[in-house]
């Protein structure tokens, strides 16, 4: 294969659990500005989960 030509797709199938989430939602709203280009899209669904799972007071204690 080319690497500089093809980028090779690979997939990870896991179910985060509540815990996991709001962990992750906690250490990328912390490290945002650290965080490469590449990992916008998965930052983008974790942040949905939580803010699906709470009502918008419940989201903006949770990131204070």
């Amino acid at each position: 294969m080319d690497t500089q030509n093809e980028i090779s797709t690979m997939s990870l199938d896991y179910h985060f659990n509540e815990r996991e989430i709001r962990l992750l939602a906690r250490f990328f709203r912390n490290n945002e500005e650290k965080l490469p280009d590449g990992l916008l899209d998965f930052t983008s669904q974790i942040e949905r989960a939580i803010y699906n799972s709470m009502s918008i007071a419940e989201a903006q204690a949770f990131y204070s």
